[in-house]
């Protein structure tokens, strides 16, 4: 795992990305009056009209595009049509009345958009990847798999008594927040059932990795309510906290005796040094804080990089950072950019990452007014952490200065974070 902590993102988004980069789903309106109507369908139900029609309609509607109709040769009989990649897709659709569920097949979803929604995520993403898919599980290092170094730390600490092998407890689980494997470290794409979950040790995994791991489930670890690597909604709602400690901790650390040391941020920190603070934090958290203030502050602010770094989800999404950055580029006006910016944040954003970029922004504003001392000015600060905090996917931006302008642009101008989020923070 330190190779990782030197080589940028420890988690693998590529599936992340495509997922995003994904069709949309857009309903075809039926204008038409009906005699009969399914009460479970919406303005996307045609009645029984003919897969001539169907085509016609979902090729001049653009990709994407569906519709439902009904089976001309057999009454009460569905079929979801769609537009994939310019060509048409039909499947015999399905209506649970008892749950109210919509499915093709196992999969079941509470509404059409949905359904359709997730068949085009999984048939893009299998399209561009599928030979990336097929051997992710067989070339992931078990030894280097979040769960494997979890569970070698906590058995050399002796938290966990475990004299045979247990095997985990999978299920079928659907993830509600963006959640990457366990094992491989890839994304689990699609919208429902992803993956499978451990249910005593909190190991999750895509199915197939489930199937080659090991039988080294640690109850007792707890290895799912750790800090490092969680996703940032995740782990705000189980603690019931604003913005995880150990971000809080480091800030405070680095702001009462690290704001005139030179070349803070800059300087790398000890890797075994920082990587036994995060264990600390890891299996610690709230029931006992590291004391921070005897550490070296280049441990301190490395371990701050790390955590940012760890982040499954990063802090600005793809999706919101190319909003971001068309709205820099595109808009010359400073004060017209930050209403946009501002806006773009708080409405796109979600409100689990908010106060922690609130907070970092800050606190890099805070640094950068002792350049002076630290050498530290808000360009280099942005040159450090944009990687960190921005998703800016594969080969994007064309000038790779363009991520780094964009950071200093949101550290510089404090209004485009409302002051409302990094006030009253609980940790």
């Amino acid at each position: 795992m330190e190779e990782a902590y030197k080589n940028g993102p420890y988690w693998i988004r590529n599936l992340h990305l495509l997922q995003e980069s994904a069709p949309i789903p857009r309903p075809v309106p039926c204008y038409c009056r009906l005699k009969v109507k399914p009460n479970y369908y919406g303005p996307e139900y045609h009645g029984p009209i003919s897969r001539v029609e169907t085509e016609r309609l979902l090729l001049e509607f653009g990709e994407g595009a569906f519709l439902v109709r009904e089976s001309n040769r057999s009454a009460n009989t569905f079929t979801l049509s769609m537009n994939f990649e310019n060509s048409v897709l039909n499947y015999k659709l399905f209506y649970d009345e008892l749950c109210g569920n919509h499915y093709v097949g196992e999969k079941r979803f509470d509404s059409i958009f949905e359904l359709v929604q997730d068949g085009l995520i999984l048939m893009y993403v299998e399209k561009h990847a599928s030979d990336y898919i097929a051997q992710m599980a067989d070339s992931a290092e078990y030894e280097l798999s979040p769960y494997s170094i979890y569970g070698s730390f906590v058995a050399g600490q002796n938290l966990v008594s475990q004299t045979h092998p247990r095997c985990h407890n999978w299920q079928i689980f659907t993830f509600k927040i963006p959640t990457y494997c366990d094992f491989c470290r890839n994304f689990l794409w699609g919208l429902v059932q992803q993956g499978v979950r451990c249910l005593d040790c909190g190991f999750s995994a895509h199915k197939r990795c489930s199937t080659i791991a090991r039988h080294d489930c640690l109850p007792g670890a707890k290895y799912v309510k750790r800090m490092f690597g969680v996703d940032l909604a995740s782990f705000c709602l189980a603690h019931h906290v604003d913005v995880p400690p150990v971000v809080v901790q480091c800030v405070n650390e680095v702001e009462r005796r690290g704001l005139n040391v030179e070349g803070i941020y800059r300087v790398s920190g000890s890797h075994e040094r920082m990587d036994r603070l995060r264990q600390q934090f890891d299996m610690n958290q709230r029931q006992f804080d590291p004391d921070l203030k005897e550490e070296d502050i280049h441990d301190v602010a490395g371990l701050l990089k790390l955590y940012l770094r760890l982040l499954p989800l990063q802090l600005i999404p793809f999706s919101i950072y190319t909003m971001l950055l068309n709205n820099f580029l595109s808009i010359s006006d400073n004060g017209e950019r930050i209403r946009i910016s501002r806006s773009i944040l708080s409405t796109e954003l979600s409100p689990f990452h908010l106060p922690t970029l609130g907070l970092i922004l800050k606190h890099l504003r805070k640094v950068a007014t002792h350049c002076a001392d630290n050498k530290m000015t808000a360009e280099n600060l942005s040159m450090i952490f944009s990687p960190t905090i921005f998703c800016t996917g594969k080969g994007f931006p064309a000038v790779p200065n363009q991520q780094h302008l964009l950071l200093h642009f949101l550290i510089a101008n404090k209004s485009v974070v409302n002051s409302s989020s990094t006030t009253s923070i609980r940790y």
